[in-house]
């Protein structure tokens, strides 16, 4: 048994998570996360990036494991183990459609998790092992970068020869991704306006497709039109950089501009822009619905591209940054305002960001979430001062009632010696000795209370001066 394979647990029931987690730890499997929706499981499957899922077919949410998983093996080409307690004839052909690396019922053996598990590890490492040796390409670094963007990408040579293209782009022309490969971009990519009359004044040699008018060539001819945003894949200084082309069709983006939307989005938007505060609002399919500038610049410095936020946000593993998926999915069902304060640390500089989520309702029902964002690192630290002068005074306080109950005490056996002396009474040894200890202890009592006062007071001075 390989020791240490990474495993991904995707299970709502809480109890049943934890015992499976156990389990795996007792078997020798590290176990890198705990998800119980559809949409947390794909975030943890790309921020995790483990060897295999445990996915349970049923879920909270608007997504089950069946989709959840056809989505994880899409994006990351991970072995999914289905478990279920349901093994009617529709769920089987269902989670049979995905093809998954095993499928279990509940309840299950030790023997039998640690089987299938591994089992499907084997499988899905001779099936990877099989897919290089018959397409070498595929392990390309180039191609293994593409193959992980979620919107479709081609990547073009200056000759126009296609070097690397993902499969969710093939898909769009009908192809697999090898057809593809080695040709020219023209088997590709085509112009919107194939049935226009040819201009005269133009060489039937040069064809300039503009931005607005490119379409994807279909396999069986017919052709679709698609919106392009362009980049670079640099290849070190002294290569000419290849063109990166990123595609979105009609079906990739709601109606309209993600920053048009009801008026209460554009008018939260517009608000919180004059206010400087980053805000974002998301819809139940976790789609962004409109954002504003800040949030897209704190988006940028995440890591987080302008095409990732065109996208489901349990697809962008670094949107975590900004909350947890699965409060959110809780928020649509509760639709309750929430206040949060959460600490970051940037190298040496540690920010607290309060986000406030606040439900949008229509007819008592939540359709979408907004949170805002605002920046109380000044207010923390205040608070924080304030905190620490008052505990420094009340420790101060504290050190002056030691002192003034080290002088009561001594208070007794001094005026008792007194009265002795001036009643003129016999002081034996035994007496004075004990008098003499007695005092002589307080009195080291007395002179530690006050070096610790001493010691309060100048740290205190320090702390007003910094």
């Amino acid at each position: 048994m390989p020791q240490g394979s990474k495993i991904l647990i995707v299970e709502d029931e809480m109890i049943i998570s934890m015992e499976i987690k156990q389990k795996l730890r007792g078997m020798g499997y590290e176990v890198v996360g705990q998800a119980i929706t559809g949409e947390s499981a794909i975030l943890k499957a790309g921020e995790t990036n483990p060897d295999l899922v445990l996915m349970d077919i049923r879920l909270k949410g608007e997504m089950d494991g069946i989709t959840a998983a056809k989505r994880i093996i899409e994006l990351y080409d991970l072995p999914i183990i289905f478990l279920t307690a349901h093994s009617d004839k529709a769920t089987l052909e269902r989670a049979i459609a995905v093809s998954p690396s095993g499928y279990l019922l509940k309840p299950f053996k030790e023997r039998e998790l640690m089987t299938n598990i591994e089992m499907s590890l084997h499988k899905h490492r001779i099936k990877k092992k099989v897919r290089e040796e018959i397409h070498p390409e595929t392990i390309s670094e180039l191609g293994k970068k593409i193959a992980t963007l979620s919107l479709p990408a081609i990547v073009l040579s200056k000759s126009g020869i296609i070097e690397e293209i993902n499969q969710k782009a093939a898909d769009i022309a009908g192809f697999i991704k090898q057809e593809l490969i080695g040709k020219p971009a023209s088997v590709f990519f085509t112009s919107q306006k194939t049935n226009e009359i040819p201009d005269p004044s133009v060489s039937s040699d040069t064809e300039m497709i503009l931005p607005d008018q490119v379409a994807v060539r279909k396999k069986d001819g017919s052709i679709i039109p698609v919106t392009l945003t362009s980049g670079f894949v640099f290849q070190g200084s002294e290569k000419t950089p290849y063109s990166l082309m990123l595609l979105e069709t009609g079906d990739d983006t709601e109606d309209g501009s993600i920053l048009v939307g009801p008026d209460i989005i554009r008018h939260l938007v517009a608000l919180t822009t004059t206010l400087r505060l980053p805000a974002f609002v998301i819809d139940k399919g976790m789609m962004l619905a409109g954002y504003n500038p800040m949030f897209a610049e704190l988006a940028r410095k995440a890591g987080i591209s302008q095409y990732m936020l065109n996208r489901p946000l349990y697809e962008t593993p670094k949107f975590s940054f900004f909350g947890d998926l699965q409060d959110m999915q809780e928020m649509f069902r509760g639709g309750e305002t929430e206040r949060r304060i959460r600490k970051y640390t940037f190298g040496e500089v540690i920010k607290f960001i309060e986000f406030t989520r606040i439900p949008l309702k229509k007819d008592g029902v939540t359709t979408h979430i907004a949170t805002i964002m605002d920046d109380v690192t000044n207010e923390r630290h205040a608070l924080f001062e304030a905190e620490k002068f008052k505990k420094e005074y009340a420790d101060l306080y504290a050190a002056l009632e030691h002192i003034r109950g080290i002088s009561s005490e001594m208070r007794i056996p001094i005026q008792d010696l007194l009265l002795k002396i001036s009643d003129r009474d016999s002081l034996d040894q035994g007496y004075i000795f004990e008098m003499t200890e007695r005092i002589s202890d307080l009195i080291a009592k007395l002179d530690t209370a006050w070096i610790h006062y001493a010691e309060l007071k100048d740290q205190m001075s320090k702390d007003e001066k910094s």
